[in-house]
């Protein structure tokens, strides 16, 4: 009698310790988990979290090719939502090479693609495909017109935006604005235009004005933003950003404006750019229509 009821106690005892570790390791996980959701505040009052958010939801950029049902566009580089709400463009800047069964490259789909989400209503739950396009090269500009009308699209070494118009619930290309950096349709060593040795332009970041009349593009390898009018889809003018040009404050030595990336407009006038090399960002008055004006 006695070392079986020792035996049931030393079980209910194992037991019992078996359920106070589950439970401890689960309450240690939402801890984990809870402080992760929190992450790091940032003095902004915004946080980081090395988590995805409750609620998120993966999408893989599959882009529907009929002939490579599995293919998956590389490298998102970019994402924005139209004004109204109702849109979410993101496009890739990836190596999507494709290869026919003889081993030579598909050239037609070796693009990059821009992919549009309806997320109105019940699909901010879960993000519906509605279209996706086809754009040669690409690089991070991405952002759609005041209006949601139109969306602008950078092509990197392409040395050009794209642009697409809304008709309806889709989109469609309705060309592109050269930048002007290399002779159109150039090919091979006409293309290295870029500053340095065999370097092409690359037409990165992008953003437009309040009214939508002003396009703003930083020219990643050329140390400048293009100044573009979008009703007539023409380059303005060029700034030059490096300390030593005119415009800017003319003096050499001074840091300011290599490897541009990124352009945020403010109302109609101004455009902030980050320059890569020299950690700062520069804002430039482009409200004139004929030249920049550092700030």
């Amino acid at each position: 009698m006695t070392k079986p009821s020792i035996r049931y106690v030393v079980k209910a005892g194992v037991v019992v310790a078996a359920v106070l570790l589950t439970v401890s390791a689960r309450a240690t996980l939402q801890d984990r988990w809870g402080r992760q959701q929190q992450g790091a505040l940032l003095p902004s009052g915004h946080a980081i979290t090395p988590v995805a958010v409750q609620n998120a939801v993966q999408l893989y950029l599959n882009p529907g090719l009929p002939a490579y049902p599995d293919f998956v566009a590389g490298l998102a580089v970019r994402s924005t939502l139209s004004p109204d709400g109702t849109t979410l463009a993101v496009i890739t800047a990836g190596h999507n090479s494709l290869y026919k069964a003889d081993g030579t490259v598909d050239v037609p789909n070796s693009t990059q693609y821009v992919f549009l989400y309806d997320v109105k209503g019940e699909n901010k739950r879960s993000p519906a495909l509605m279209q996706v396009l086809k754009q040669t090269n690409a690089h991070v500009g991405l952002v759609f017109a005041p209006d949601g009308g139109t969306l602008y699209a950078t092509g990197g070494s392409d040395d050009a935006v794209y642009v697409y118009t809304r008709s309806g619930s889709s989109f469609s290309s309705a060309g592109s604005i050269p930048l002007g950096h290399h002779p159109p349709g150039a090919t091979g060593t006409a293309r290295q235009t870029g500053l340095g040795i065999r370097v092409q332009p690359n037409a990165a970041g992008l953003d437009v004005s309040a009214d939508g009349r002003t396009l703003v593009v930083a020219n990643n390898y050329n140390d400048s933003i293009s100044v573009i009018d979008t009703a007539s889809r023409r380059v303005r003018y060029e700034h030059d950003l490096r300390p030593y040009f005119p415009a800017n404050e003319g003096r050499a030595g001074l840091p300011g404006g290599t490897f541009p990336f990124a352009v945020v407009m403010k109302g109609n006038a101004v455009a902030y750019v980050s320059s890569d090399r020299d950690r700062e960002v520069v804002a430039i008055d482009v409200s004139s229509p004929t030249g920049g004006r550092l700030i």
